[in-house]
């Protein structure tokens, strides 16, 4: 298996580690709800250097990649992430990616790890017509995510470069202890936090920066356990599980990021066909009203029929119950409807609810 730059560092503080696309990868330290309850309450740290990135250079990488995504690239400002997916012609989601847009005009790319080698030859397959080099430099550097309330506190104690002026999903190079590194104000958890790009060299030792910093802040190096079910109180998708080629965005819920406006992408024209013939399914969430602990290929049920299958669920560390996701069939869709979800043999009542199950933010 694959390991990152920062394994050690996980095996000397007596992590658990678990095979995940082919990497071995932290699943907890302490425990997948402690560091859950640190990354809302003070913050978390996060080894994701498994993560594909790739990086798109040359004359035509913004029109290339526009090409691709369902979103309009064009727009976004230089120095902006956006989050987007890459489709195929029938409107299956291929990944869900983030795409940095760099001041010289290259792009930087960051894809789920299982996808690596399917997203690297989609994107060389497609380039015949446009002059871009396009490099896999996942090897070439860590990816370390900074999550939590007091995760800009902890961060702006090694740095000279004022925080509080990056903007969510924008991405600056800043001083970090000396070094310049690359750091985007982005996350998967639904709290404030930043993502750091380390070469693979001088990973350790930023990742000992932050931990010994943090320590007084209360901050908890955190593993893949956590990152889940602190992604699903938040409705975030996961790839394999909520998302892939035999979903499309429509059904996903994730129409607001298909810009059928910009013109011409792969899919397009099969997601236009099933926005005018409507879709059958719908991606939903729901939390339980009886206890029980939703799994991936469990049930849901209406009146004893069968109408969808659960994709994602756990128990919610902050709320405290049964939370999940899954596909029904359009008319079971209604927010406040209720819903059984099959767990070991018994009907469990449940409800849809909106998304995200975890509101804070919102609050904000």
């Amino acid at each position: 298996m694959n390991t990152t730059p920062l394994y050690n560092r996980h095996k000397a503080l007596g992590a658990r580690f678990v095979e995940f696309a082919g990497w071995e990868m932290p699943l907890q330290y302490s425990g997948v709800i402690e560091e859950h309850h640190a990354v809302r309450k003070s913050a978390g740290l996060f080894d994701v250097s498994h993560l594909a990135r790739i990086e798109i250079k040359g004359e035509n990488a913004i029109p290339f990649i526009n090409k691709l995504i369902t979103t309009d690239f064009e727009k976004l400002k230089q120095g902006n992430s956006q989050y987007t997916l890459l489709c195929d012609e029938n409107g299956g989601i291929i990944d869900d990616l983030l795409l940095y847009k760099r001041p010289d005009g290259s792009i930087f790319l960051c894809a789920n790890a299982i996808n690596r080698e399917k997203i690297i030859a989609w994107l060389k397959n497609h380039s015949s017509h446009y002059n871009v080099e396009i490099r896999d430099v996942t090897d070439a550097f860590a990816q370390i995510a900074l999550q939590g309330p007091a995760a800009k506190g902890i961060l702006q104690k090694l740095t000279s470069t004022n925080l509080s002026e990056i903007k969510k999903f924008a991405f600056v190079e800043i001083n970090f202890n000396g070094i310049t590194l690359l750091s985007s104000r982005t996350g998967y958890t639904g709290e404030d936090g930043f993502e750091i790009y380390p070469s693979a060299s001088i990973a350790e030792s930023v990742w000992d920066k932050l931990i010994a910093t943090g320590a007084a802040s209360g901050l908890k190096p955190a593993g893949l356990g956590a990152r889940d079910t602190l992604r699903l109180e938040m409705g975030y998708l996961l790839y394999g599980h909520d998302i892939d080629e035999k979903r499309t965005p429509l059904e996903a819920g994730l129409g607001r990021f298909v810009s059928f406006e910009k013109g011409d992408f792969i899919g397009r024209a099969a997601l236009i066909a099933q926005r005018q013939n409507g879709i059958k399914r719908r991606l939903i969430g729901f939390e339980l009203i009886d206890k029980g602990i939703p799994r991936q290929g469990c049930k849901i049920l209406a009146k004893g029929i069968e109408i969808g299958a659960v994709t994602s669920g756990n128990i919610s560390p902050t709320l405290k119950k049964g939370i999940g996701l899954g596909y029904v069939n359009i008319g079971y869709d209604k927010i406040g409807e209720e819903i059984a979800v099959e767990i070991r043999g018994k009907n469990v009542l449940a409800r849809v609810v909106s998304l995200p199950f975890y509101k804070k933010l919102q609050e904000k």
